[in-house]
C-alpha cells in the first residue's frame, strides 16, 4: 500500500471533484454548469452561472447565480 501526504491527498480530492463535475452525463446526482448570462468581467467571467442539479433535468429546474463583487 502506497502512502500519501496529506497536500497529495488534497490534490487527489480537487481532481476527483474535477472529473466528476466534468462527467455529469454519466453520473447520477451530479451538478454542472450548463450556461451564462450577462456581461464579463476583466477575467472572462459572467455576471450569472446557471446551474443545472443534475444530467437530464427538467430545464426548469436551474438555478441562477449571480456575482456579487466585494469592495
Amino acid at each position: 500500500m502506497v502512502e500519501i501526504s496529506d497536500e497529495e491527498f488534497k490534490l487527489f480530492e480537487l481532481y476527483r471533484k474535477v472529473f466528476t463535475h466534468l462527467n455529469a452525463e454519466k453520473l447520477a446526482g451530479v451538478y454542472f454548469i450548463c450556461g451564462e448570462s450577462g456581461e464579463k468581467d476583466s477575467n472572462g467571467l459572467p455576471d450569472r452561472i446557471h446551474v443545472c442539479p443534475a444530467y437530464g433535468a427538467d430545464f426548469r429546474c436551474t438555478t441562477v447565480y449571480s456575482k456579487k463583487v466585494l469592495d
